[in-house]
């Protein structure tokens, strides 16, 4: 009896040995495979995603006061690291790579080798058709027949938009990614390589560059709720995904104004070159960065409410034009409607492109929520006011 007790319990100790064994290998997978990148622009590209990635990553709250559940990932102390200021009165550094950025950085230059590029980068401009129409620094670049609809610059921005902030204790901004997995480059070096496409880790991904879009905001006084729920394992239902994320935030939080849907962009030519558009700001490159404004027009319907979110795309393009000049690319204005319709100041925002680095995308990312915070605080209606 006591020998049977014995095996029983060896065998017990090699099981669950083995099963210690197998879920520490799965702990470390940390990137996606993905095949190399065949077309232009990451909206409507034909993509997959491994089945073992990562389990989501629930929403992060950064202020006091306001409920959190389900968030097994917190930022790091360096991620929340708020150093001295050198170019805003907010207390935020804007200009100062993160630490953790930093250390992926340092980490990458070990193993950078050129013999594993699939192909160049290139900092030229990139503008991908359409009509161009500018007034004052402020560029639409419209995908719209114009006897369909011309975008009145002038009169779009004189009209004004819908925002308005009445309580700055409760949420106002909505940050998510519909493409949540889409990753950055992170050495300069003038070519790519297939691993730079798509991350799981949200040290690596789009999510790391919302993390600065918020530290930013919040400086502001804004309280943001950042989204980390992973919405494309499934590639082609990553927007239905996302739409059912964004409707439940609304429903608890209805003080959110503004819901901003952050991905990067992809741009591969036939050669395999691939396009960094690049601007520099106070002697750094930064990203350029791609407003996205749809219309209810050809293949898009139900979305009769389009021109508050154009109004409200031209008053943020505005903003960043006065404060960023060359940041931005020209508002994408299309038949395209994705989640836009949730606000009237709903907006899906393109931070560079996978040939950027992520310490571009997150510069730009602060970049953008300077300015737009300053927008907002425009916006906002004191009690009794």
């Amino acid at each position: 009896m006591k020998k049977q007790v014995l095996i029983i319990f060896l065998n017990s100790v090699i099981i669950l040995g083995c099963a210690g064994v197998f879920f520490n290998l799965l702990s470390v997978a940390k990137t996606v495979p993905e095949p190399a990148v065949k077309c232009i622009a990451s909206l409507g590209s034909p993509d997959y995603l491994a089945e073992n990635a990562k389990s989501k990553i629930s929403a992060y709250i950064p202020k006091a006061g306001v409920n959190t559940t389900n968030t097994p990932f917190e930022l790091s102390e360096e991620v929340m690291n708020k150093a001295g200021s050198k170019d805003s009165d907010d207390g935020i550094d804007l200009i100062s790579t993160p630490k953790d950025v930093k250390k992926l950085m340092t980490e990458a230059e070990k193993t950078a080798d050129k013999k594993k590029a699939l192909g160049k980068t290139s900092e030229e401009p990139y503008l991908g058709g359409g009509t161009v129409i500018s007034y004052n620094g402020v560029e639409i670049q419209s995908k719209i027949p114009a006897e369909v609809y011309t975008p009145d610059i002038r009169s779009l921005l004189e009209q004004d938009s819908d925002l308005v902030i009445r309580d700055k204790t409760k949420p106002a901004v909505l940050v998510y990614h519909s493409h949540t997995t889409e990753a950055y480059s992170l050495l300069d070096t003038g070519y790519y390589i297939k691993s730079d496409a798509r991350s799981d880790s949200p040290s690596r991904n789009v999510v790391r560059v919302g993390d600065e879009l918020v530290r930013a905001l919040e400086a502001k006084g804004f309280v943001v709720i950042h989204d980390r729920e992973i919405h494309d394992r499934d590639y082609s239902s990553s927007y239905d995904k996302s739409r059912a994320s964004v409707e439940r935030y609304l429903e608890e939080y209805p003080s959110i104004e503004v819901t901003i849907d952050l991905h990067r962009d992809d741009i591969t030519y036939s050669n395999k070159t691939k396009v960094k558009p690049t601007a520099k700001v106070n002697g750094k490159k930064a990203a350029k960065m791609m407003l996205i404004s749809g219309c209810e027009y050809g293949l898009v319907k139900n979305f009769p409410d389009w021109e508050y979110n154009l109004r409200f795309d031209l008053q943020v393009q505005n903003k960043l034009a006065s404060k960023y000049k060359g940041l931005m690319r020209p508002i994408l204005f299309s038949q395209r409607k994705y989640n836009m319709y949730e606000t009237h100041n709903s907006f899906l925002l393109e931070i560079g492109t996978d040939a950027n680095t992520l310490d571009e995308a997150c510069y730009s990312a602060r970049l953008f929520g300077d300015a737009l915070g300053e927008l907002m605080n425009e916006k906002y209606v004191k009690a009794g006011k």
